[in-house]
């Protein structure tokens, strides 16, 4: 692969990542998209995500933007040999990351306790389902059981309706962020404190938790479980999605009484605008149904292109409930460059999220997609940690790393 040079404000940090799945890979990815060097130990069989989501001549596209800006080793750092490679590696790096199941990375010999030993300055951060502490911190831990044990899926839907779970992890991308946070903290704490690393404990569920409102304290104070609404509030009125004439969808929201009033002569309700109780939030949500019905029957007589030109004129709180098809075509999106195409080593040009952090002097790009080889930088980055090459190849004859061979243009996954 034709080297790309790093560029961001994180540029010159090294990155260790021994994640799988989502949750680590994706802080992995966070970093790298603002500069970090990381390099990725994958088992030698392969990351599962090589195998997740759909497939593009045998390739895993999700695995294309999830490993995206990485050099990519192959590995099995449950064994001596393995975990000394992990022990060397972190001798020079900043940070290390690991999403196994608590005390794996220990039993291993490849724990805090041992590596701050070998580099004082190491910050090492785990995920997990439910965090390093408390009794059920040796269960696994998807997204989806974090999604559920949060009370996210509780609140999500329709009354009516059994609890939802979205369609794609949503915990661990909210962990990662989380924890891209607290990576980066404590990379700065450094400085202040003696050089000095520090140990990061997240769970999946916590962070998601944190972001459902007053929930917590609605129960502690008020003894109340909130319960799922669709897209009801109790605070909020207008609030939901409508459908379009031309069955596309727009969503309207009326947090704000100054801005949530000016739906009512938007919509041609001059009644409801001199309406004194529709003039606050408490009497807007006492006749949900009435102020909410008005909005729909409106939206539903036009096409999207004239509600929205419509609101705009009011300065309503609204927006279109876009498909991906028409953030391709959205002028914002594009402005903006919230999409970007990469050229792929093994799939061509390939359209993907950008990097979200704008910085003005050291802006972070997508250098490349993930490696399609599994191994692909084993042998180039074993050898600049002074393996020789019998030794490396004594490991792959063993099965203890891998990496393509010299005709290889793809292994199989």
């Amino acid at each position: 692969m034709e080297k790309t040079e790093r560029r961001g404000p994180l540029t010159g940090l090294k990155v260790i990542e021994l994640g799988m799945i989502f949750a680590g890979p994706l802080v992995a990815a966070n970093l790298a998209d603002m500069g970090a060097e990381v390099i990725k130990i994958e088992p030698p069989r392969g990351d599962e995500v090589r195998n997740s989501g759909e497939l593009k001549d045998g390739m895993s596209v999700w695995w294309k933007i999830t490993q995206r800006n990485k050099r990519i080793i192959a590995a099995d750092i449950k064994t001596p040999e393995g975990a000394d490679l992990v022990r060397r590696l972190a001798k020079e790096a900043d940070v290390i990351l690991e999403n196994f199941r608590p005390g794996r990375v220990d039993e291993w010999g490849i724990g805090y306790e041992t590596l701050s030993k070998i580099n004082p300055g190491i910050v090492m951060l785990h995920i997990s389902g439910y965090g390093q502490s408390g009794p059920y911190r040796h269960r696994p831990g998807l997204g989806t059981l974090a999604e559920a044990f949060s009370g996210y899926a509780f609140l999500t839907g329709e009354p009516e309706r059994p609890p939802m779970l979205p369609l794609f992890p949503l915990a661990d991308p909210i962990a990662a962020q989380t924890a891209t946070s607290a990576v980066l903290a404590a990379v700065a704490a450094r400085g202040w404190n003696g050089g000095i690393g520090d140990e990061i404990d997240i769970s999946l569920y916590e962070p998601l938790m944190s972001m459902l409102g007053p929930m917590v304290t609605y129960y502690d104070q008020l003894g109340t479980v909130t319960e799922r609404q669709g897209n009801r509030t109790n605070w909020s009125v207008p609030r939901g999605a409508f459908q379009t004439r031309d069955g596309k969808w727009v969503a309207v929201a009326g947090a704000a009484n100054a801005v949530a009033i000016r739906i009512f002569p938007a919509i041609d309700r001059h009644d409801m605008a001199e309406d004194a109780e529709l003039r606050t939030s408490r009497g807007r949500v006492k006749r949900f149904e009435e102020v909410n019905g008005a909005v729909a029957e409106w939206i539903s007589a036009h096409d999207l292109d004239v509600v929205l030109a419509r609101f705009e004129e009011h300065q309503v709180l609204a927006a279109p409930v876009q498909d991906v098809a028409q953030m391709f075509e959205n002028p914002q999106v594009r402005a903006r460059g919230t999409l970007t195409t990469i050229e792929d080593e093994d799939l061509g040009p390939m359209v993907v999220q950008n990097v979200v952090p704008r910085f003005r002097n050291q802006p972070g790009r997508i250098n490349w997609l993930a490696r399609g080889q599994i191994g692909a930088d084993t042998r180039e980055v074993m050898a600049e940690l002074g393996y020789a090459g019998a030794e490396i190849d004594a490991l792959l004859a063993r099965g203890l790393i891998a990496a393509p061979g010299p005709q290889d243009v793809r292994e199989a996954v």
